[in-house]
């Protein structure tokens, strides 16, 4: 996994990490802090200048995060993937039908 924002992620990795075993403390197994920070940035920054984001606003965002509205995110992006790949393999099915009946 590639992490975009490399400096500021490196910046605030330690807050991160808490944030990481704040949630494992509550049961929530499943994050890493790439999946927090890629999170942050997708859904909390979408819309900001992140170099322009300063230390502190990135550490409050962070630890203002509460398992349920990132694992609610995971889910639907995980959704969304999981459609697109059903739509992908229906196109290529069809494709291959054509051929077959083409052919």
């Amino acid at each position: 996994m590639t992490i975009r924002y490399c400096k500021l992620f490196d910046h605030v990795y330690v807050v991160l990490q808490s944030k990481i075993e704040e949630f494992r403390f509550l049961q929530y197994q499943a994050l890493s802090e790439e999946e927090l920070w890629n999170y942050c940035i997708d859904r909390k920054w979408r819309k900001r200048e992140i170099e322009s984001l300063s230390i502190a606003e990135v550490v409050a965002t962070i630890f203002e995060l509460t398992p349920s509205e990132v694992l609610n995110y995971h889910r639907f992006v995980s959704h969304q993937a999981l459609d697109l790949q059903s739509e992908l393999t229906a196109v290529l099915f069809n494709i291959e039908n054509s051929k077959i009946e083409l052919g």
